[in-house]
C-alpha cells in the first residue's frame, strides 16, 4: 500500500526559490498545480475509488479551479452556459484583491475534498498552501479576498454537481448477471460484482448523451470454432500463451488496477494503484512543465483532458452494459482451454468496449489539439508502483501502447480496442469544438462562420 504524501511536498517546492516577499514566484509556479492533482490523485488511490468516480472527480475539481481561472486571464471564457444546467459562477467582490492562481487551487481543493470525503488529508494540504503563500508575502487581504473567492465558485461547482444523478446511481438497484450464454459474469479470483452498472446515467459533460458515440455491435456469440467471435477469443488466447518480455511490460505499465485482488493460499488481500485517468493525468503534469506552459494554460489542459476523461467513462460504460460481453477469461475458460489465465487480473466489468482504449484515445485527442500531434515525452507515472519510465514520441503512441495492453493483458479482444479508439477520437474531437474556452476558439469560430 502506497503511503498518501501529505502537504509537505508542496512546501518543498519553496525551498528552490528566494525567500524575499514575492509569492508569485512560488505560488504561480504551474507545476504547484500539478503537485495538487497529484495529491489528489493519491487520496483517490487510497480510498480505492473506482476508474469512473474518480473521472467525476477529477472533472468537477478541475472545472472549479477553471472558473476561478477564467475570471482572471481574459485569454479564457468561462463554461456558464455552455454546459447543461451550468448557467452562472460567482463575481468576485467589489474592490477585492484576488490572485486568481490561489483562489484556483483553494477551489480544486475544496471540491476535492467534498467528492473524496477526505478532510484531514485535504486540510493539511491546503494549510501549507496557506502557508507557503504567507511566507512568500502574500497579504492577509488578498489571501482572505482569494481564499473566500475560490470557496464561493467551488460552492457553485458542488452545487451543480449533485444535478448529475449521481445520488441516484449509488442506491440505484443491483446489477443483475445475465443468464443468457456469452453475456458477463463475475471473474477470478475474487468473482466481484460489476462495478458501476448505472454509470452511463451519470449527466455528461460535452456529449449530448451517453450513446451520442455508440459503437457498432460486437460479433453474434457463438461456440463454434469458425465463429467470428471463436476467432476473437482464440486471438486473445494464442497471444497472452506467447507473450514477449516487452508486451509483459506493456501491459504491466498501464494495468492502472486500482483494488487487485492477491491470493496466497488461503490468504487473500488487495494491492491499490492509480485508476487510468490518474496515469493520464500524471502526463498531463509532464506535458506540461515540458512544454513550460503558464499556469493558466496548465489549469486549462488539466480541465479539458477531465471532461474528455468523464465523458469517455460514460460513452464507455454506456456500450458495456448495453452489449455485457462475455470477458475472455469466461470464454476461454469455458470454450477453448478451462487452465487457461489472462496475464493481467480481469477487471470487474462486462467487455465491449476497453476503457483503457476509449479513455487513452480521448485524452491523446485534446491533448493533440491543444499541443501537436509530434509531443514527445518520457512517462514517469508508474515509478511508485516499480514500473521503469517508458519513453514516447507522441500521446497517441502512448494512448495506442495503452490500448494495446489490455490485450496483452488478456483482459479485452483485440477488436473491442480498435471501436473504442475510433469512439475516443471521436469524443476528444467533440469535446475541443464544442466547449469554447479561449477567446481564441471563439474568433476561429466566427471566422468560419
Amino acid at each position: 500500500m502506497r503511503k498518501i504524501v501529505h502537504a509537505i511536498i508542496v512546501l518543498a517546492i519553496a525551498t528552490s526559490c528566494n525567500r524575499a516577499s514575492d509569492y508569485e514566484k512560488v505560488i504561480h509556479d504551474p507545476t504547484l498545480y500539478s503537485h495538487l492533482t497529484g495529491q489528489l490523485t493519491e487520496v483517490m488511490t487510497f480510498n480505492i475509488f473506482t476508474p469512473p468516480v474518480a473521472s467525476r472527480v477529477y472533472a468537477y475539481s478541475h472545472l472549479a479551479a477553471y472558473e476561478v481561472m477564467a475570471k482572471g486571464d481574459s485569454n479564457y471564457i468561462s463554461l456558464a452556459g455552455q454546459l447543461k444546467g451550468f448557467d452562472e459562477i460567482p463575481a468576485p467582490a467589489a474592490g477585492a484583491q484576488i490572485d486568481y492562481p490561489y483562489a484556483s487551487m483553494i477551489a480544486f481543493m475544496e471540491v476535492g475534498k467534498t467528492l473524496t470525503f477526505s478532510n484531514a488529508t485535504m486540510d493539511s494540504i491546503v494549510n501549507s498552501l496557506q502557508l507557503l503563500a504567507e511566507d512568500h508575502g502574500m497579504s492577509d487581504s488578498m489571501q482572505a479576498h482569494s481564499k473566500a473567492y475560490g470557496l464561493s465558485v467551488a460552492k457553485a461547482i458542488l452545487a451543480w454537481s449533485k444535478k448529475d444523478n449521481y445520488a441516484q446511481t449509488r442506491s440505484a438497484a443491483k446489477y443483475t448477471v445475465p443468464e443468457e450464454e456469452g453475456k458477463w459474469i463475475p471473474t477470478p479470483p475474487a468473482y466481484i460484482q460489476a462495478v458501476e452498472p448505472h454509470w452511463r446515467t451519470i449527466r455528461t459533460i460535452a456529449m449530448d448523451s451517453a450513446n451520442q458515440f455508440a459503437p457498432p455491435p460486437p460479433p453474434l456469440f457463438k461456440k463454434d470454432s469458425t465463429s467470428e467471435f471463436y476467432h476473437w477469443a482464440k486471438q486473445v488466447c494464442d497471444t497472452v500463451n506467447n507473450l514477449t518480455d516487452e508486451q509483459k511490460a506493456i501491459a504491466s505499465f498501464w494495468d492502472c488496477n486500482g483494488f487487485k485482488v492477491n491470493v496466497v493460499g488461503h490468504a487473500m488481500f488487495a494491492t491499490k494503484a492509480m485508476t487510468p485517468g490518474g496515469h493520464w493525468m500524471g502526463i498531463v503534469g509532464i506535458i506540461c512543465k515540458d512544454k513550460k506552459v503558464d499556469f493558466s494554460k496548465t489549469i486549462h489542459t488539466y480541465a479539458n483532458v477531465s471532461f474528455a476523461l468523464m465523458d469517455a467513462f460514460i460513452s464507455c460504460w454506456d456500450a458495456k452494459y448495453t452489449w455485457n460481453l462475455i470477458r475472455p477469461e469466461s470464454a476461454i475458460n469455458q470454450y477453448i482451454d478451462p487452465n487457461w489465465k489472462p496475464f493481467l487480473q480481469t477487471p470487474p466489468f462486462p467487455e465491449y468496449t476497453s476503457g483503457h482504449s476509449e479513455i487513452s484515445s480521448a485524452v491523446a485527442t485534446v491533448l493533440e489539439h491543444l499541443y501537436g500531434t509530434e509531443v514527445a515525452f518520457r512517462d514517469s507515472t508508474e515509478r511508485g508502483w516499480g514500473w521503469p519510465d517508458r519513453n514516447f514520441q507522441s500521446v497517441r503512441q502512448a494512448a495506442d501502447e495503452a490500448g494495446i495492453s489490455r490485450f496483452y493483458g488478456g483482459i479485452h479482444y483485440r477488436q473491442s480496442i480498435v471501436v473504442a479508439k475510433d469512439q475516443g477520437i471521436r469524443l476528444g474531437n467533440h469535446v475541443m469544438t464544442k466547449l469554447q474556452t479561449t477567446r481564441q476558439q471563439t474568433k476561429l469560430a466566427a471566422t468560419n462562420q
